[in-house]
């Protein structure tokens, strides 16, 4: 079989998807065992087009490496990674060092599960990964790497009866990670939960403390939430991240009956907070007509997210949906039936990664509006539609605490679009 080449992918490799999740960890170091040139490229190639993220405590070019030459591949690299583990516990201090390999690693069978045995009776704790780039993209890798890490971390604990877990948004692929995952934490705070997002400060090793496990995407982190039931019996809920009064509200709604507690209260005052604003704009969108056809090019959590809010809380029409993200098959189905979304509307859906046939799809539906990445800018242009970028990789703007999920994401979405509309103004 021929090998795959994409113009300008939508996503890092499973080692860029792990990287970032440790990154974002409080206390976690990585060591990659991996050549010399990966740890930049991932940072530059990654984190720069991530809203520009930035390296972070421990990131860029700073990441502990044991950068695998010629010699490693034809001797084998463990002498290399013993050493290089061994350094840095000296030399960088944190909680957790979690070893990464990279492709050359995975393709010479290095035994580093072995190696990291070695310091078990560290007083610091060394844990690894194997997250060669080949076994996937940035979702992959988060997966991965959480899996790794709930398995040789986690343990038995009591069940925290108001405690849940946080799945599936990733950091860097989700440019708006940070914004979205305290939005929720906001929100299921506000119903009385304790929220682990596993980049809050609550230990990983608690991950099976929760009395449910939320999965943020049709099937990114199920994984996860699978490995977790089969250790800890945690039941789990799936549901996209939600955008918009309807969805949001449904979904607080799910949470509450699922864990058996009131939400009345708070989705009145969300909603009756959230409305007041929408309100102010209405003139707008009526006299100016704007309900739009519409694209999204993004992952398939923001596919999902996305189309329904747009058509359920702004009465735009949608276009076309390209999904950047490998989904896998079995996930399709239930994708397709959450977009439908009723009265013959619903999007068609594409699912490609490759930036020319994106934009040959996209042209040829003629959206008045793309919601998609920074790439889309020359189609955006020769069809004459406004644009958004809300879709990895993002380069034409900056991004600190911004999201777009639950009801004050909503707010700040509309601005963000309405805004892309005027600005020619």
């Amino acid at each position: 079989m021929p090998p795959v080449i994409l113009d300008g992918p939508r996503h890092s490799c499973a080692l860029g998807g792990a990287l970032s999740t440790v990154n974002a960890i409080t206390g976690f170091v990585p060591i990659l065992h991996a050549g010399p040139g990966c740890g930049g490229q991932v940072f530059y190639g990654q984190n720069f087009t991530s809203g520009y993220r930035g390296s972070g405590p421990l990131g860029g070019v700073s990441i502990p490496s044991t950068n695998t030459y010629e010699q490693e591949v034809v001797f084998g690299g463990e002498g290399r990674l013993r050493e290089q583990i061994r350094t840095t516990l000296e030399l960088v201090k944190g909680d957790t060092y979690v070893v990464l390999t990279g492709c050359t690693v995975g393709l010479i069978g290095d035994d580093v599960r072995a190696v990291v045995q070695e310091f078990k009776d560290e007083k610091t704790r060394v844990v690894y990964a194997e997250t060669p780039g080949f076994k996937g993209g940035s979702n992959e890798g988060y997966e991965i790497v959480l899996n790794a890490l709930i398995d040789q971390l986690a343990t038995k604990k009591p069940r925290i009866k108001n405690r849940v877990n946080l799945l599936s948004i990733v950091p860097s692929q989700d440019v708006f990670w940070q914004g979205n995952l305290s939005e929720i934490e906001r929100i299921l705070t506000s119903l009385g939960l304790e929220v682990n997002t596993f980049f809050n400060g609550i230990p990983l090793d608690e991950a099976g403390a929760a009395a449910l496990n939320i999965v943020l995407s049709p099937w990114v982190g199920v994984s996860v939430a699978e490995n977790l039931k089969k250790r800890f019996g945690t039941p789990y809920l799936v549901y996209p991240l939600p955008i918009g009064a309807t969805d949001t509200t449904a979904f607080v709604k799910k949470v509450g009956a699922t864990l058996k507690i009131k939400t009345a209260d708070v989705i009145r005052e969300e909603e009756r907070r959230l409305y007041q604003y929408i309100d102010r704009i209405s003139d707008f969108l009526v006299d100016f007509d704007v309900q739009l056809h519409f694209a999204t090019i993004s992952d398939a959590g923001y596919a999902v997210a996305l189309n329904r809010f747009l058509v359920q809380d702004l009465g735009w029409i949608p276009s076309v949906a390209v999904v950047t993200d490998q989904v896998p098959e079995k996930h399709r189905a239930a994708i397709r039936k959450t977009l439908d979304l009723g009265k013959g509307i619903t999007p068609k859906i594409i699912y490609e990664s490759d930036s020319w046939k994106i934009r040959e799809a996209v042209e040829k539906e003629k959206p008045a509006f793309i919601l998609g990445s920074s790439l889309d800018k020359e189609a955006a242009e020769r069809i004459g539609a406004w644009r958004l970028s809300i879709s990895f990789p993002v380069t034409d703007r900056v991004v600190l605490d911004r999201g777009y999920a639950g009801y004050r994401g909503t707010t700040t979405l509309i601005e963000d679009i309405l805004s892309a509309i005027v600005a020619p103004f």
